[in-house]
C-alpha cells in the first residue's frame, strides 16, 4: 500500500486538541466528585472539586470561541462539513467498514487530504459534538454557575432544574464521546497512528479502497 505523509493538524489545532481534552476530562472527573462527593475525592474536599469544575468550564468557553472563530475565519470549519456523496452512500460505506471490514483487515473506503481529513462518520459526529452538543453543555453550565445574573434566561426555559438535567445529559453523552473516540483512534494503519498523527501534525495517507 502506497503512503504519502500529509501536514493535516497544524500547531494551534493539535494544542487546542489536547488542551481541550484535558479540560472535559478534568470536568468530567471534577463533575463526578460534584455529584457523588460520598464516593469520590479526587480534587480533595467539595468545595475544591467545584472551584477547579468551575474554572475548567469557564477556559473551556473561551477556549471554544477561540476554535470557533479561528475555524469560521480559515475557513477550516469545512473540514466539518458533509458533502452530498458522504451522506449517501459515505455514511453507509463508512459504517460498513467500523462494523465488518475493519475486521477483515480490508483497508479504509475514505483517505485523509488537506482539504478533506474526516472520513463521513467522522464529520456527523464532530459536526453534532462541536457545533450542537459543545454549546449546550458550555451554555447550560454558564446558566448553572450564574443563576442569579441569567435568571432572565433560565425562567423561560423551566428552571435550574432542567438547566441540570441538560448539563448533566450532555456530560454523559461528552462521556461516551471520549470513550469512543480513543478506541477508534487506535483504528489507523496502526494503533498509534492516529495519536502520533495528534502530536507531529502529519498522517500516512492510505490509498482509500475502490
Amino acid at each position: 500500500m502506497m503512503t504519502e505523509k500529509l501536514y493535516l493538524h497544524p500547531l494551534a489545532e493539535r494544542i487546542w486538541h489536547w488542551v481541550q481534552a484535558l479540560l472535559i476530562i478534568v470536568l468530567l472527573l471534577s463533575g463526578m466528585q460534584i455529584h457523588w462527593p460520598e464516593h469520590l475525592a479526587l480534587f480533595g474536599d467539595y468545595s475544591w472539586a467545584v472551584t477547579i469544575h468551575n474554572i475548567a468550564g469557564i477556559i473551556l468557553v473561551f477556549l471554544f470561541l477561540i476554535w470557533l472563530i479561528a475555524s469560521l475565519y480559515t475557513r477550516r470549519i469545512a473540514h466539518y462539513l458533509m458533502r452530498r456523496h458522504e451522506i449517501y452512500p459515505g455514511l453507509i460505506v463508512q459504517a460498513r467498514y467500523y462494523i465488518f471490514d475493519i475486521f477483515r483487515n480490508r483497508p479504509h473506503p475514505y483517505s485523509a487530504s488537506i482539504d478533506n481529513k474526516f472520513n463521513p462518520l467522522q464529520k456527523l459526529t464532530y459536526f453534532t459534538f462541536m457545533l450542537i452538543m459543545m454549546p449546550l453543555l458550555l451554555i447550560s453550565g454558564l446558566l448553572y454557575l450564574f443563576p442569579v445574573e441569567l435568571a432572565v434566561l433560565i425562567e423561560p426555559l423551566g428552571g435550574l432544574k432542567i438547566v441540570g438535567t441538560v448539563h448533566f445529559c450532555m456530560a454523559i453523552l461528552f462521556a461516551a464521546f471520549l470513550v469512543a473516540h480513543i478506541y477508534l483512534a487506535t483504528t489507523g494503519h496502526t494503533v498509534l497512528a492516529d495519536f502520533i498523527s495528534m502530536i507531529t501534525g502529519y498522517a500516512d495517507k492510505e490509498e482509500a479502497q475502490p
